[in-house]
């Protein structure tokens, strides 16, 4: 029933389809309150509510839909927080509540009993607090969006953890704190977003161990200090934006082979005496 007109509400006896293995709405013109009769929906694989505009909290029931294994509910009008009780999905492996702007509070710790995600999607919300520890232990987790929130706080050492993981969004928050050496165990991560927060220290060396890294966005933090000419060693490395931020020194030569060597396709960088010294050549300069 996707991609059609409907609208109005979604009827309350939804929930009667006991049999139901999914429910695919997304892409209509739905309203108003999300059943909470949805959760007697127990052999649901997928629940595709995406892209309406339905109102109203995310009901704690969904949480008892235990057969569960996809979660959409992204680009609503929904309110109040993510319930905790999500973490009783223990099959779930895909959830997409993003852009939902008026969703608030903090990440549930709860979401931790899900070892079998993939992809959890929670950008452009309204999420406030910490990045919970706790989520390290998801070691299938290969995307995770937590950018265009309110999030405070460091990068958390346990997040090093995220072997599979692929895309790290963090960009346009308001975290703190350094980069942890313990990234260097994202092995597989091809796209790092952290742009636009208040991170500070230096870029840490073994950032250049990620071998599988595409592409780099910092700019917009304050880093300081040199940036790490082993960054030199990421050959797959197709974009880098470094500018907007308190680097100074000069751009590796090793970093400006890449680019010489047509891999790296942009380079950013605040280019000037007291900043970054680098020919126009290597870098796309933002500075004087």
């Amino acid at each position: 029933l996707n991609d059609n007109q409907f609208s109005g509400n979604l009827p309350l006896g939804i929930g009667d389809m006991a049999e139901l293995r999914g429910a695919s709405l997304f892409n209509n013109t739905f309203n108003g309150l999300i059943p909470t009769s949805i959760g007697n929906l127990n052999k649901a694989v997928a629940l595709y509510l995406d892209e309406n505009a339905f109102t109203g909290p995310i009901p704690t029931e969904i949480g008892q839909m235990e057969s569960l294994v996809d979660l959409r509910l992204r680009d609503n009008k929904l309110t109040g927080t993510i319930p905790t009780e999500l973490g009783r999905l223990s099959n779930v492996e895909t959830i997409y509540l993003d852009t939902n702007a008026e969703v608030t509070g903090t990440i549930p710790v709860e979401l931790s009993n899900l070892v079998k995600m993939t992809e959890l999607h929670l950008y452009d919300m309204n999420l406030n607090g910490p990045l919970p520890p706790e989520l390290g232990i998801l070691k299938e987790l290969i995307y995770l969006y937590l950018d265009g929130n309110e999030l405070t706080g460091s990068i958390p050492d346990d997040w090093g953890e995220f072997h599979s993981l692929e895309q790290f969004f963090l960009t346009g928050n308001n975290l703190s704190g350094s980069l942890p050496i313990t990234l260097r165990g994202l092995q597989s991560l091809e796209m790092f977003r952290a742009a636009g927060n208040d991170l500070t220290g230096t870029i840490p060396s073994d950032l250049g161990k990620l071998t599988k890294l595409e592409y780099i966005y910092l700019e917009g933090n304050d880093f300081q200090g040199d940036i790490p000419k082993e960054l030199g060693e990421l050959t797959k490395l197709k974009v880098m934006h470094l500018h907007t931020t308190k680097l100074s020194g000069e751009m590796p030569p090793e970093i400006c082979n890449l680019k010489a060597a047509f891999a790296l396709e942009v380079l950013t960088a605040d280019c000037g005496p007291e900043q970054i010294v680098c020919t126009s050549a290597c870098c796309n300069c933002e500075g004087p």
